[in-house]
């Protein structure tokens, strides 16, 4: 006798949806739609609303998974009460985007420059010690670069700052080819520059050039007096 083995399948008259139930786990469908771990179809978003293809509800209602894996391999995308929204990578692995045989986007694994991962855009380059590399354009509407560690340049309006002469920097020029503290053609060629720091030091230029101009009106002022003083005798 041959043995057969019967699945409990259960169509509705108007075969508008079907389900499949072996103790607690059920696989409920209504064409083109499939739910796992629900008798409806809960994914629905928007105005009007749009079903998912595939859902899968957790029984206890605060998180649900899909995990890929190959080898050592994973991808984990889930939904928990803790984190939210979420996908998980396998530790030391990147996670690409790409347009058919073009890698558009990835995320870089950990590493001992990047401990918290960076993004690289339009490029193969993992930027160690940044977390943001784009290979090409960027437009935004705003940008804002907020300095850490590096004073602000309005130290040198202090007393005690040691403003350069204008010889010692006639002589920077002559000697580098560049102002104090500034990088060279070379150097920015070689490692490109920081926004910020070099925003940094192009305000200090422009200060300390201020108190340059500041000192040049007084000199002229003081010769302005001078020369009346010498009409007035001149006049007299």
């Amino acid at each position: 006798m041959k043995k057969t083995v019967i699945l409990f399948l259960l169509f509705v008259a108007n075969t508008a949806f079907a389900q499949w139930t072996t103790g607690t786990n059920i696989l409920y469908t209504t064409t083109p739609v499939v739910s796992i771990g629900a008798t409806t179809i809960q994914g629905q978003y928007g105005n009007p609303p749009n079903a998912s293809v595939l859902e899968i509800v957790s029984a206890q209602g605060s998180s649900s998974y899909i995990n890929l894996k190959s080898g050592t391999k994973g991808l984990f995308l889930g939904v928990d009460s803790i984190y939210g929204l979420g996908i998980n990578i396998s530790a030391n692995d990147t996670f690409g985007f790409a347009y058919g045989a073009t890698n558009v986007m990835k995320v870089n694994p950990i590493t001992t420059g990047n401990p918290g991962g960076s993004l690289s855009i339009g490029t193969n380059l993992n930027p160690s010690g940044y977390k943001l590399a784009v290979g090409g354009k960027i437009i935004a509407e705003e940008l804002k670069v907020q300095l850490q560690s590096a004073p602000w340049p309005d130290y040198v309006f202090r007393n005690d700052y040691k403003l350069p002469t204008l010889e010692e920097v006639e002589k920077q020029i002559q000697e580098k080819g560049h102002l104090i503290n500034m990088p060279s053609a070379t150097e920015v060629k070689e490692n490109g520059f920081e926004v910020g720091e070099m925003t940094r030091i192009q305000q200090e230029k422009i200060e300390e050039l201020t108190l340059y101009i500041i000192k040049l009106n007084e000199q002229l002022k003081t010769q302005e007096k001078r020369m009346q003083a010498l009409e007035a005798k001149v006049n007299n």
